[in-house]
This record gives structure tokens, sequence and C-alpha cells, in this order.
């Protein structure tokens, strides 16, 4: 199904858009945002792998933003907007670099706020009950944890993360709870906020880009609650 629905992208931009000055740009962004998404799958799945213990050595913060990056953060944010640009007669690199930048930015915030909401958010606002301790995940919450957490501490989240039982699941967000990770992420997501706020203040004297393309993702996001 998934194949078929991947190729199925490339029929419609075809159907409607093969006459369009743009259309091979469209393809083959397409294409690159396709490669890069199967990237980020690849590094999720690399320090996860199938039947097997989670591979904590690779739980770091580079590996984390790798995943949010190319998982997340292009298909869902830079694609659409290049997209866009393109069929808008923005055609200058510059301007889709500038863009790429801030939209890799929002992008990367959601991820840390999806990992927090897996965790920590209400099943009846989000819809479901998260799953990332179980299945063993490399997400925002346990990149951290092993940044401040002590020896032992490390050492129990490792015996019970990437576990189907509830118990389990409930000693990890016991160690998280007094780790203090629900402040450490409200300080991150206003740290980051700042951040894509100051990059898009800044685009008035670098592109012609209005703001408000960034504006309306952002807060959109922005202490959103599922």
């Amino acid at each position: 199904d998934a194949i078929l629905l991947d190729q199925e992208n490339y029929h419609i931009l075809k159907l409607f858009f093969s006459d369009k000055p743009y259309y091979q740009k469209l393809v083959d962004l397409m294409h690159e945002i396709t490669r890069f998404t199967s990237y980020g799958q690849c590094m999720d799945m690399a320090s996860n792998v199938s039947n097997k213990r989670p591979q904590f050595h690779l739980f770091t913060q580079l590996q984390f933003e790798s995943i949010a990056k190319y998982k997340t953060a292009f298909y869902s944010f830079v694609l659409p907007v290049r997209l866009a640009l393109y069929m808008s007669s923005f055609d200058s690199e510059e301007d889709h670099k500038i863009a790429e930048e801030i939209l890799l930015k929002i992008g990367h915030l959601f991820q840390v706020q999806d990992d927090y909401l897996d965790c920590f958010g209400d099943p009846a606002i989000i819809g479901k009950i998260g799953t990332d301790i179980e299945e063993g995940k490399c997400s925002w919450l346990i990149v951290i944890a092993f940044k401040v957490c002590d020896k032992q501490q490390r050492e129990f989240i490792e015996t019970n993360y990437g576990i189907k039982d509830g118990d389990c699941v409930r000693r990890v967000k016991e160690v998280y709870n007094k780790l203090n990770l629900k402040d450490a992420f409200h300080k991150e997501e206003e740290k980051q906020y700042k951040e894509i706020n100051l990059l898009i203040d800044n685009l008035k004297t670098k592109s012609q880009l209005r703001p408000k393309i960034f504006t309306e993702f952002l807060d959109r996001i922005y202490k959103r609650q599922k």
C-alpha cells in the first residue's frame, strides 16, 4: 500500500502540473524529501531494532536531532512550503535555503513536543495512548534523561525501557518525574520558540519571504496539547 501511495504522488504531479514551468522542480523536490524521510526512518529503526533491546548507545542528542530532522521536519514542514514557493514563482535558491532553515527548526520543535505529549499528554486530548517507552523509541525525553541522570537511574531506565509492560512504563515515568523532565521540556519549548521567532524577525533584512508563512506554523504548534 505504501509503495502504491508513493508512486501515486508522481502520477498526481504529472496529471495536474506537467504543463507548468515549475513541474520539474516539484518532482525533484518530492524525490529529495522522500529520500530524506527514508533516511530518518532508517535512523529511527537503527536505534530500535525489532525483536532486540533498544540500542541505548545510539540514544544521543545527535541521533535524536537527525531523526527529528529527516523523519519529521522535512516532509511535514519543508515540503509543503517549498512546493508552494515554486508554484508562486519564488525560485531563488537563497529564499528556499532561508525557508528550509526556519522550517527545520519548527519541525524539530514539533518532534520534541510530540515526544513529550506521548509520555505526559492527556490521552483524552491527544486521542491516543503514548507508546514510545514500551516501543523503545529514541525520544527527546530519554535523550535528556540520559544527560542528567546518575548511573543508577540510567541502569533503571535501561532495565525497564522498551518492554511492553505497564509496570515498566510506570517505572520509567517515575524516573522522568524525578529528573523534572516536564520542567526541562517547557524551558526547551520556550528557548526554541524564541530562537525561531528571531530567525523570522531577521527575514526582512535577508529575503522577500513573508513572515506570516512561518508564524502561522509556529503559532499553531506553540504550547499545543495534541
